[in-house]
């Protein structure tokens, strides 16, 4: 039974000499709490990396035996833990979680780093190393292994084809998990993210992790849902954590005017398009308004141009009295020309 985990450590090392032990600490980390490359204990050993990755091998070979007898009880409590947890679990999580569940008599330094050493020694439970694709995990066997990467496709396809608005703002995703073990499968595959306002979603998506000034600026306006000044967008993606660095005014304003997500509401003001907010002259909006609703009367003009821009009630009368576009028609209201 376990219950000093240095202890453990020290004595079942022991069994080895010298090279090898350096092997062993540097290759999983137990002194550093980092582990070591074959080519820096190599060099460190004077020998190659081979000769490095056959010693690692021969001792895990040596030690599988020893550490399944003597260590079988924490093994089994990791295993069965793992079942209770959905039979999956990301690598850090997990082994935090074993170290507080087991009562070791004491603490550990690099608890973590020596947890995984005996698990991986065991060879229980099972281990996926981190890849391009996923952070490190366990689990506890290949039907849990497939259960986990089926969720994966299955919250990848609810996101890409998904309302994205839906998923950040009303959390829709939570309707692909079906118990709170599986919301903690999100935090393993890479493709999974937050953003500093704690939305989750793809990590390729704007509203996600935004690396542009361009979205950056997007995910500013889709967060505050109202227009602003290119000069307050420029404030605000330091302000709100976006980015660490304070953005240049005139670089966050040019990136506004070249992509067409954003729409000129206003001297200087911009708002999302997908909030409401369509392109156009003066003039181009109240055309839209009068073909769509019909003749309306001059403070319903001004009322319904203000929803979409920002502009001073005399610039919108003015464009509203052009004669060559609109018509004030007998009962005081006006409409297109072409329309009366």
């Amino acid at each position: 039974m376990v219950k000093n985990l240095d202890q453990f450590i020290n004595e079942i090392l022991s069994n080895f000499n010298e090279k090898q032990q350096k092997v062993l600490t540097g290759r999983f980390g137990l002194k550093s709490g980092v582990r070591a490359t074959l080519q820096e204990i190599g060099d460190e050993l004077g020998v190659t990396r081979e000769r490095v990755r056959q010693i690692e091998e021969q001792a895990i070979k040596k030690l599988r035996d020893i550490v399944r007898s003597r260590g079988s009880e924490l093994v089994a409590v990791a295993e069965k833990h793992l079942d209770s947890s959905g039979g999956v679990r990301e690598d850090e999580l997990f082994l935090d979680e074993i170290f507080k569940k087991y009562e070791f008599s004491q603490q550990a330094k690099n608890a973590r780093e020596k947890l995984r050493f005996v698990f991986l020694v065991a060879g229980a439970p099972l281990y996926h190393k981190e890849d391009d694709s996923y952070r490190a995990f366990w689990y506890a066997d290949k039907k849990s292994e497939k259960l986990f990467f089926d969720f994966v496709s299955d919250m990848t396809d609810a996101l890409r084809t998904g309302d994205r608005t839906k998923v950040t703002k009303k959390k829709e995703y939570l309707s692909v998990c079906p118990d709170l073990f599986s919301c903690h499968f999100l935090s393993i595959p890479k493709t999974f993210g937050t953003n500093v306002f704690g939305d989750f979603g793809l990590r390729e998506w704007a509203e996600i992790e935004p690396k542009t000034i361009r979205d950056k600026a997007y995910l500013v306006l889709k967060k505050t849902e109202k227009p602003l000044h290119f000069e307050d967008i420029a404030k605000s993606i330091h302000k709100l954590g976006i980015d660490k660095k304070p953005a240049h005014v005139q670089t966050v304003h040019n990136e506004l005017i070249k992509d067409g997500r954003f729409v000129l509401v206003g001297r200087g003001i911009y708002g999302l398009r997908e909030h409401g907010y369509e392109p156009g002259t003066v003039k181009e909006v109240i055309a839209q308004l009068l073909k769509a609703k019909g003749p309306l009367p001059a403070e319903d003009v001004v009322r319904l141009v203000n929803e979409r821009r920002f502009l001073k009630e005399n610039t919108i009368l003015l464009n509203l009295q052009n004669r060559k576009h609109f018509r004030r028609l007998n009962n005081g209201r006006y409409h297109l020309k072409e329309a009366a």
